[in-house]
């Protein structure tokens, strides 16, 4: 594990003991960020993440948005196999209200910006909250939000380090 400051350990600590969620019990999906963005240390994180997830046979769930994201041309070749390995989701019609709370999250991330620029990250959190668990990304646009989407939707939303945390509290326990 790379090097982390007495800060930095002590907000994952302080995260984990806050975070009521066990990814052994729970879905647990990865942005297409979260597996090669962010710092080194996030990368690092992830990488490590994902060791301990097939280790203990806990397959990565890919929703169908961020598949379609692995399976463009400028994607590593390293992120299509996992992409193909992986346990997804299949797109489905959304009802009315799996539109408003959609139209929720879109408001809570995008704020005043354009809708248009954010609209597949807005999916991406919509879909994790409607099988609920965790999301795990490095984007910040998405990251920033995380407290307003848990307190309205209840979705996890962690950096790849914070999710090590977790996973390592829970992998112990396993």
């Amino acid at each position: 594990m790379p090097h982390m400051s007495a800060p930095v350990i002590g907000k994952l600590c302080s995260l984990v003991i806050k975070m009521d969620f066990n990814p052994y019990d729970n879905f647990v999906f990865f942005d297409s960020c979260a597996f090669d963005g962010g710092t080194v240390e996030e990368q690092t994180a992830s990488l490590q993440a994902q060791e301990i997830l097939e280790k203990n046979k806990k397959k990565i769930m890919v929703m169908y948005s961020v598949d379609d994201e692995l399976k463009q041309e400028s994607t590593p070749n390293k992120l299509k196999e996992l992409g193909k390995v992986s346990r997804k989701t299949v797109k489905l019609n959304l009802t009315q209200s799996e539109k408003e709370q959609l139209d929720r999250i879109t408001e809570i991330i995008v704020g005043n910006g354009k809708p248009e620029k954010r609209k597949a990250d807005c999916l991406h959190v919509f879909e994790a909250q409607k099988y609920g668990g965790c999301f795990i990304t490095s984007d910040k646009g998405i990251y920033k939000h995380a407290s307003a989407i848990f307190n309205e939707f209840g979705l996890f939303i962690v950096t790849p380090s914070e999710f090590l945390a977790v996973l390592l509290k829970y992998s112990e326990q396993t």
